[in-house]
């Protein structure tokens, strides 16, 4: 199937991919936990964005993650798409979505879980920051606690505004 994205002219085989997304097993570990809780609710313009790829938000192949403050900000939440990218012109896709703007990336230089196909390339979600919802204690921060409580204040500033 042809996808018009913005700049990008997409050959996707969304029943492959959907395939593929409710396939391959999930991280468990507690950052992952608390975005697979939340990220379908908290983001229905990037869940349908991504649904038109055959992909589920909530099933990422990786994520990278710190635990800053109270909440957990994800610094990318990439998928993979069976196709080829055909035509783009532009670097990222803008998209402003459960109070934050989002930059959404399409591009073959990340293969996730070296995936050993020529055709595929990678979704990639930056700017996602969710609150810590689980039930249990929320996770030691990766970052020492001084430089994590400036990054935390600078953006607790910034979505206030």
């Amino acid at each position: 199937m042809i996808i018009q994205k913005e700049g990008y002219i997409l050959d996707v085989d969304v029943e492959a991919t959907d395939k593929y997304s409710k396939g391959h097993s999930l991280c468990d570990c507690d950052e992952d936990r608390n975005l697979y809780a939340q990220i379908r609710e908290k983001f229905p313009k990037l869940t349908a964005f991504l649904a038109e790829f055959g992909l589920l938000i909530d099933r990422p192949d990786e994520t990278g993650s710190c635990a800053v403050d109270d909440y957990i900000d994800y610094h990318f939440i990439s998928y993979t798409v069976i196709g080829e990218i055909l035509e783009s012109d532009k670097y990222e896709i803008d998209m402003f979505d459960g109070g934050l703007f989002l930059n959404i990336v399409i591009d073959k230089w990340y293969v996730p879980n070296e995936q050993k196909t020529d055709r595929l390339f990678t979704v990639t979600v930056y700017g996602v920051d969710l609150p810590w919802v689980l039930d249990e204690p929320f996770p030691e921060s990766a970052a020492p606690k001084r430089a994590a409580s400036l990054f935390g204040r600078i953006k607790k500033l910034l979505r206030r505004n």
